[in-house]
C-alpha cells in the first residue's frame, strides 16, 4: 500500500492517560507516513485560561460558543505547522460527568466544520477507547473489547455501515514500550549518581537507591476518581494498599507506589506520610502541582500540605516507567485504570488491584470486563500474587504472562486502509458536513 498523508492532531487534555493514548497514535501514524514531527507538537492547546482545564461540548453554552473555541484553537496551532493534517485524533473521556458520546462527536463535528469552512478539503476523525455509538461525525471508531456490550455486539452484526468504521481491540491505545522504559531507568541511573545536598532531595535518592538494591520489587500505580460518583476511591483503599505493601516489604520486596492525576490529595498526602516511615516503601508523586489559586479547585490537580515538597522533588520527573525498567519487578494497577495495558504490552509483569475500590458497575462495567479479559492470560489478581509470594515463594520473574499485541500499528494500519477505501469510493466518502 502507498505511503498516505497521515500527518495526525488531536485536542489536548490535561487527562495524562487519555493524553497518552493520543499521543500513542499520532506517533504511530506520523511513522507508519514517514512523517518526521514532534508528537508534543501536533496537540491544540488552550491559551487564553489560567486554569488547565478541560476543553469539550459540556462545558460550554451552545454549539457555537464550543465551535468558535475550537475554529480559535486550530487557527492558532495552524501558524505553526508544516502542512494541514488529514487525520484528527480524540478520545471517548469516561473521566467527565457529561455525555462522553457527545463531546466526541461535537468535537469532531466542529473539526470537519473547520476544514469545510476554511476550503481545506477532507479531515478523517478518529475516536479512540470509545463505547460502540452511532456517530455522525466520527469515520472510524476504536473499541476495546471490554466496552463492547452484548447488544454492541448484535448492533455490529445488524448494521455494515457501522460495522465497516470500528476497529475492535483487546486492550486500549497508548505510547508505552519497553524501549521507552529502559530509555528512562537509564536517565534515572545518572541522576542518581549525582551529590545531592537539599535533605529532602537526598532522602529521596537514598529511598530509590534502597528500592532499586532490592532484587524484587513492586511498583504499585494508582487511578482515582472521576467526576461523578461512579468510583470511589478513598482512604480505606489507600490503607489497604499500604498494610499489603508493608506485608510485601517484610517478605524482602522494595515497594514503590505512584500516583497519577486521579488520585485524591488526601489519599496522596496519606502514602506520602507513611513512606517517609518505612525505609522499604518509596512513594513518587506524578500528580502536576497546583500553579495558581485557580487550578487548587481541580480535582485533578494536586493541592495540599506537600506542594512545596513535591515541587522539589519534581527534579526526579515521573518516575513510574523509569522504576519498572528494573530486574524482577512487577507492575500493580488499580482496577479503575486501563494503564494495565500498557505495561502488559511492554511485556511487564502485571497485577490488577481491587479489593477496596467501589465501582458501579451499571456505571463502571468496562472496568470489569478488562479485568476478566485480561487475568489469568495477561495479568492476574493482585491479592492472588500476594499468596504465592509470600507463601509459595514466587517472584514477578516467576510469571509469564501472554503479551498484547501492538495496538498502535494496528490502528494505523485501519486509519490507513479505511481512508483509502473511502478515497477510491466516491459513494462512501468520509463523514462530511453538508
Amino acid at each position: 500500500m502507498p505511503i498516505m498523508d497521515l500527518f495526525a492532531f488531536a485536542l489536548d487534555t490535561p487527562n495524562q492517560g487519555y493524553h497518552n493514548q493520543m499521543a500513542g497514535a499520532i506517533a504511530a501514524l506520523l511513522n507508519k507516513g514517514d512523517i518526521s514531527y514532534p508528537v508534543e507538537k501536533c496537540f491544540l492547546k488552550s491559551h487564553d485560561s489560567k486554569v488547565n482545564d478541560i476543553v469539550c461540548y459540556c462545558k460550554y453554552k451552545n454549539y457555537k460558543e464550543f465551535c468558535r473555541k475550537i475554529f480559535a484553537m486550530i487557527d492558532d496551532w495552524q501558524r505553526n505547522v508544516f502542512k494541514i493534517p488529514r487525520v484528527f485524533i480524540t478520545c471517548y473521556d469516561m473521566t467527565i460527568k457529561a455525555d462522553p458520546y457527545k463531546n466526541a462527536d461535537m468535537l469532531c463535528r466542529a473539526v470537519k466544520e473547520y476544514y469545510k469552512k476554511r476550503g481545506l478539503g477532507e479531515i478523517f476523525t478518529v475516536v479512540l477507547t470509545s463505547k460502540l455509538h452511532n456517530y455522525k461525525y466520527v469515520d472510524l471508531i476504536n473499541v476495546p473489547k471490554h466496552l463492547l456490550t452484548f447488544y454492541g455486539r448484535i448492533r455490529l452484526l445488524q448494521n455494515k455501515k457501522l460495522r465497516k468504521k470500528t476497529l475492535i481491540t483487546i486492550g486500549t491505545i497508548h505510547q508505552f514500550s519497553y524501549n521507552n522504559i529502559i530509555q528512562k531507568k537509564v536517565e534515572l541511573d545518572a541522576l542518581l549518581k549525582k551529590t545531592m545536598q537539599e535533605p529532602l532531595l537526598k532522602q529521596q535518592q537514598n529511598k530509590l537507591k534502597h528500592f532499586i538494591q532490592k532484587n524484587k520489587k513492586i511498583v504499585i500505580c494508582l487511578g482515582g476518581r472521576v467526576e461523578g460518583n461512579e468510583i470511589i476511591f478513598d482512604l480505606s483503599y489507600a490503607k489497604n494498599i499500604l498494610e499489603k505493601s508493608i506485608t510485601l516489604a517484610q517478605y524482602g520486596y522494595g515497594v514503590a507506589i505512584i500516583n497519577g492525576p486521579r488520585t485524591p490529595n488526601d489519599i496522596t498526602d496519606l502514602l506520602y506520610e507513611k513512606s517517609l516511615k518505612n525505609v522499604n516503601i518509596l512513594f513518587c508523586n506524578s500528580k502536576r502541582i497546583a500553579a495558581n489559586d485557580k487550578e487548587k479547585n481541580l480535582w485533578y490537580v494536586y493541592s495540599g500540605k506537600y506542594e512545596r515538597e513535591f515541587s522539589q522533588l519534581n527534579i526526579f520527573g515521573n518516575l513510574y516507567p523509569a522504576l519498572l525498567g528494573y530486574n524482577n519487578t512487577l507492575a500493580v494497577h488499580s482496577i479503575d485504570s486501563y494503564a494495565c495495558c500498557e505495561t502488559i504490552s511492554a511485556g511487564i509483569p502485571t497485577a490488577i488491584s481491587s479489593e477496596g475500590i467501589y465501582i458501579d458497575k451499571s456505571i463502571r462495567g468496562d472496568c470489569f470486563q478488562l479485568q476478566q479479559l485480561l487475568i489469568p492470560k495477561y495479568a492476574l489478581n493482585f491479592e492472588d500474587f500476594i499468596s504465592l509470594a509470600c507463601y509459595m515463594k514466587i517472584e514477578p520473574k516467576n510469571l509469564h504472562p501472554a503479551i498484547l499485541s501492538d495496538l498502535t500499528h494496528v490502528l494505523a494500519e485501519a486509519v490507513q486502509y479505511r481512508m483509502k477505501s473511502y478515497s477510491e469510493t466516491s459513494s462512501n466518502k468520509y463523514t462530511l458536513i453538508p
